[in-house]
């Protein structure tokens, strides 16, 4: 059941106008959180209690939406029951709608937007007050109006298409049955089945390996797909691993590792939003290849290992 403040149920229950703006909540996976709005203001205040059962705008105190591009999207259809719903969300971002220093596209491309819950919420306002049609100091309250995650995204010169889906989806994707037999490994590194502290380099018995945290320094020829740093030992095991941001502008920002050249280049699954600067920090978490001989002799966690190597093919198999 979607919620309401009583002051906007009274508002409807005896008015048949009001004047309604949708407002736009993106959750990055980097902890990031933008608020934009589709109303001709510069900047809207709105108190979390006016957004009663908002799963991202309801941490109290007053929240600030920002005017942002102008926006589009799907209808959202409401129905009693578990069936998931999607929604389509337009922005028509130009060149002098950023994010920080990065437009909506590059945002984007970069990856930005990949797997960030979106929060749609319907505001209203009373008829009147303002010169607009609107009070902003009478705010009725809004609706969450839809919740999910964003699944795809396409862009164009002046137009960024997000394919948002509704949760209610997570519950048709259970792989049954739970557990596979195959050759790899089907744990994921460093999960409550893997064991393996990636942080402190300990296995799952709590022996350390000496493969854990590594800090690096950004040296000069480093650029946002390739960080160049001083040589770490054990680099092969970094590869297919993770690197984070510690200082400069990518700080809190997480890409995947697909290289270690020379101990010295890290390459990038994707490149950084921001341009690395000589003397930023970055944090590297080890990965996995989810072999056994990789489990066995440099991780020490075989007892964990979730792959059954003499498994016969599958054109064996009776």
């Amino acid at each position: 059941m979607k919620q309401a403040t009583s002051a906007l149920i009274s508002y409807l229950t005896n008015n048949n106008n009001a004047v309604v703006t949708d407002l736009y909540t993106f959750a990055l996976v980097n902890g990031q959180i933008i608020r934009v709005m589709d109303y001709p203001l510069a900047n809207l205040i709105v108190p979390s209690a006016n957004l009663p059962g908002s799963p991202l705008n309801s941490s109290g105190g007053n929240i600030t939406f920002t005017r942002g591009p102008k926006f589009g999207r799907s209808k959202v259809s409401t129905k009693i029951g578990i069936e998931p719903s999607d929604l389509e969300v337009n922005v028509y971002a130009g060149s002098t709608d950023l994010i920080g220093d990065l437009s909506w596209q590059a945002l984007t491309v970069v990856g930005g937007f990949d797997g960030c819950t979106v929060e749609l919420d319907r505001f209203f306002f009373p008829i009147g007050g303002d010169g607009i049609n609107g009070s902003l100091n009478v705010n009725l309250g809004g609706i969450v109006w839809f919740y999910g995650k964003v699944s795809d995204s396409e862009i164009s010169r002046s137009l960024v298409t997000f394919k948002v889906k509704s949760l209610l989806l997570l519950l048709q994707q259970q792989t049954m049955p739970r557990r596979l037999f195959q050759t790899g490994c089907t744990h994921i590194f460093g999960d409550t089945m893997c064991g393996y502290n990636r942080f402190d380099g300990k296995n799952a018995l709590g022996i350390s390996t000496g493969v854990g945290h590594v800090d690096i320094t950004a040296l000069a020829a480093s650029s946002q797909t390739d960080i160049v740093c001083a040589s770490v030992g054990s680099s092969a095991n970094y590869t297919l691993g993770s690197c984070t941001g510690l200082s400069g502008q990518n700080a809190g920002i997480t890409v995947g590792i697909v290289s270690f050249a020379t101990s010295t280049v890290v390459g990038l699954s994707k490149p950084f939003p921001y341009p690395v600067q000589i003397g930023d920090t970055f944090r590297l978490l080890p990965g996995c290849d989810h072999t056994s001989s990789t489990c066995m002799n440099v991780f020490n966690n075989l007892l964990r290992y979730g792959g059954f190597d003499y498994i016969p093919p599958p054109e064996l198999s009776v």
